[in-house]
């Protein structure tokens, strides 16, 4: 052979092999979830379940921070049950039921530690000298690095008596600040931080023990010398979980920092519920939409989605929201955090799976204001870049199209805007401002030509009531804002969940009924039809 000839062949297979390494590579990384989370890497086969409801908060606070040592190192895994969050008996059954995972009921907490005790190598104390009293929060931020539980000092001398004897430390009169000065750097998680009320002993606890998250609180809303401490020193598009003493100001302080905030402080079990796999899922339906002129178009969109504890403990089986009798029976929209797609999969498959589609139809979005609540015109740059590009992602991964922000007086910044709508799998954005949230009127601007449709008005208790709404949307149709390629014919309604019911929606659209040229549609017809309408 020539060595022409030779060299040739030589070069076409090492072509061909570069060709088959980038086609691994990138059937890898297509594969690769593009995650904030850490999931729990051990999937159970039994669950010990215990309810939390008949616990001292001495005693909640040692199950909840030996299930967050013992979830991610055993099969067997320790589930709680609160009394004020039912949902999450519906996620055991369908544990039980749909993934095969045994489950036995105990009641005597001593037990549970008693069964689990080799997996911790000791405990830390913590006092409780007020309800305040910041030492629970230093106490599990430490017993995270050492694989410890935290022991209230009125409980210490019966763990002892059950073999757990050696002291890990004392985190007993600390001050708020003791955990980051002295454990921020000591191994300690910069990309998940949990802000959590030392009030709160049991709920996500166990997640910031397995995750080794800072656990930390400001009870005086005025006060950030440790918040602007911890969301300066987190990774750029970090997440925090839990919630803090007020909403606008905390929100505020950590977007500027380019932190995502995921309201979760009453969260429960995500050791166990995040082992499951996160895969890409679709919605139920996607409705022809049908063209019409000389009719009103209105969305409904319910608000909260972003409330991962509300997912997770009250909406799902709810008569008021998502278990009401009369979903099915008209057209609607529900914002839902992305945390989901990650921490708890099983619950979003069932909400998925169990969504109305047929002559009416349950449509999701995701809620304000992407893969976490913040304020994106305040959201460090940086990191919002970063945002965007995961929340592409999971929108892909959940077949959802379109993104609620709420934002403080910023719709008209089409640039930031732009950052979004670049993205193939982001369709348009529902605007809703903080102060109130209809306060642009149903204003549509224009993004890469991508509709960002403003809300026009609420179902919300004292701003905007039942009567008041149906009178203003037959009012709009009596003013003649039927021509659907203008701006005027088409109502995004926001409903507030904490002061308005899916029987309150009914009735509106009961009387709305009577309105032959009213339309009421998911968000992503509405969508749809604003597209391909409306003059821009």
């Amino acid at each position: 052979m020539d060595s022409k000839k030779f060299f040739t062949n030589i070069f076409i297979v090492f072509a061909f092999l570069m060709l088959f390494i980038s086609l691994i590579f990138s059937e890898v990384n297509a594969k690769a979830p593009s995650s904030y989370y850490i999931k729990n890497s051990i999937k159970p086969t039994k669950l010990y379940v215990i309810s939390l409801s008949k616990m001292t908060d001495a005693e909640k606070a040692m199950i909840v921070t030996l299930q967050g040592q013992v979830n991610n190192r055993s099969t067997s895994q320790i589930y709680t049950l609160s009394l004020g969050e039912p949902d999450y008996e519906i996620w055991l059954r369908d544990l039980k039921d749909n993934y095969s995972i045994e489950y036995e009921l105990i009641e005597d907490p001593w037990e549970v530690l008693n069964k689990f005790k080799d997996y911790v190598d000791g405990y830390v104390i913590y006092s409780k000298n007020n309800k305040n009293d910041p030492s629970i929060n230093n106490a599990s931020s430490l017993a995270a690095l050492k694989n410890s539980i935290i022991v209230e000092k009125s409980i210490e001398e019966k763990v002892k008596s059950k073999g757990i004897t050696k002291l890990q430390g004392d985190c007993s009169n600390t001050d708020k600040y003791w955990a980051y000065d002295n454990l921020w750097n000591k191994g300690l998680n910069h990309s998940i931080i949990v802000q959590l009320s030392p009030t709160k002993a049991g709920p996500l606890r166990d997640y910031a023990i397995m995750t080794k998250s800072l656990i930390f609180y400001e009870d005086n809303p005025k006060d950030f010398s440790l918040r602007d401490k911890v969301f300066k020193a987190a990774k750029k598009d970090s997440i925090c979980l839990g919630w803090g003493p007020d909403e606008y100001n905390n929100i505020k302080e950590a977007s500027k920092y380019g932190v995502n905030t995921v309201p979760s402080d009453w969260t429960y079990n995500l050791t166990v519920l995040s082992s499951f796999p996160s895969l890409p899922i679709t919605q139920n339906s996607h409705p022809k939409v049908i063209q019409e002129n000389n009719v009103h178009y209105v969305t409904f969109i319910m608000s909260d989605g972003d409330n991962q504890q509300w997912n997770l403990g009250k909406n799902y089986a709810s008569p008021k929201w998502y278990g009401s009798k009369d979903r099915g029976n008209f057209n609607m929209g529900w914002t839902i955090t992305p945390s989901l797609y990650d921490l708890a999969p099983t619950v979003l498959k069932l909400y998925y799976k169990n969504a109305k589609f047929g002559i009416n139809n349950d449509n999701f979005v995701v809620s304000p204001s992407g893969n976490g609540y913040m304020y994106p015109s305040k959201f460090d740059e940086t990191a919002l870049n970063i945002q965007i590009k995961k929340l592409n992602t999971y929108m892909k991964n959940t077949d959802q199209k379109y993104v609620s922000i709420l934002d403080d007086w910023a719709l008209d910044n089409v640039n930031l805007w732009d950052k979004y709508t670049k993205q193939p799998n982001i369709h348009g954005l529902f605007y809703l401002n903080f102060s109130k949230q209809n306060d642009y009127k149903g204003k549509i601007i224009w993004s890469n030509n991508k509709p960002i449709v403003s809300c026009r008005d609420l179902l919300w208790s004292k701003l905007e009531d039942n009567d008041q709404l149906v009178n203003k949307i037959n009012s709009y149709v009596s003013s003649g804002y039927t021509d659907v390629n203008f701006t005027d014919a088409y109502t995004f309604v926001y409903v507030h969940a904490w002061s308005k019911t899916m029987s309150d929606v009914q009735y509106v659209v009961d009387q709305l009924s009577n309105n032959s040229k009213v339309r009421i549609v998911t968000p992503d017809e509405f969508m749809q039809h604003v597209m391909e309408n409306v003059k821009h």
